[in-house]
């Protein structure tokens, strides 16, 4: 456990730093515009940084190892990844700034946006080592690839349905009726389809381009 960690804290450490620059922006606007209104973006990056939690307690030795454990937590996970991109989808409320605050607005949420984008990059290529010890490489780069367009599902479950992930366990009914309806008529939900790829196909080459530039100074 104690190796896990500490393998982790130099990247902690520095994530910690860009939250508290992302905490410091919206502190500054709470108390210039003596508004709360982008407080919310606090607990949507919380919600982002639950996946690499994950990961990192399921990189502890005899938990990778046991399949049943694993199997749970990927699935938990899963569930809770498309939180990490979602903020991005925040942008939509800078219509609401005004002309002195809209470019202080666009500072705030893109520097919560890319902390969830980094966070949840962090959590997928720790899971991808993980997958790596369970499948072969070829597998592993596949399941990665339809997590991306799984998250680029998420995020249209999220911001077009108002979904969260708590109802996966609280209306799970609901949220498969929602699913089984785009999934037997593609037409009709287009919107659906073209929402996840775009977000997905985005979230696929990004992490790629992270992944390319890391092989290439190391």
């Amino acid at each position: 456990m104690i190796n896990t960690f500490q393998k982790q804290l130099p990247f902690i450490k520095g994530f910690s730093i860009a939250i508290a620059f992302s905490i410091t922006l919206l502190l500054i606007r709470v108390i210039r515009l003596e508004s709360n209104f982008y407080l919310f973006l606090i607990w949507n990056l919380f919600l982002a940084c639950i996946p690499y939690g994950i990961t990192v307690v399921l990189s502890f030795g005899k938990l990778k190892e046991n399949r049943f454990i694993f199997g749970l937590g990927f699935i938990l996970w899963l569930a809770f990844l498309p939180n990490a991109p979602y903020i991005l989808t925040d942008l939509q409320h800078i219509r609401l700034s005004t002309l002195h605050s809209v470019w202080f607005d666009v500072l705030l949420i893109l520097s919560f946006a890319i902390n969830g984008l980094i966070i949840g990059f962090a959590s997928l290529r720790i899971m991808q080592k993980l997958l790596n010890n369970h499948f072969s490489k070829k597998t592993t780069n596949l399941l990665i690839h339809i997590t991306l367009l799984l998250c680029g599902f998420g995020i249209y479950m999220g911001r077009i349905l108002r979904w969260n992930s708590w109802d996966l366990i609280q209306n799970p009914l609901h949220i498969l009726g929602d699913i089984f309806r785009r999934i037997i008529s593609p037409i009709e939900y287009i919107h659906t389809w073209v929402f996840t790829l775009g977000f997905g196909c985005f979230l696929i080459i990004t992490y790629h381009l992270i992944q390319h530039y890391h092989k290439e100074n190391n």
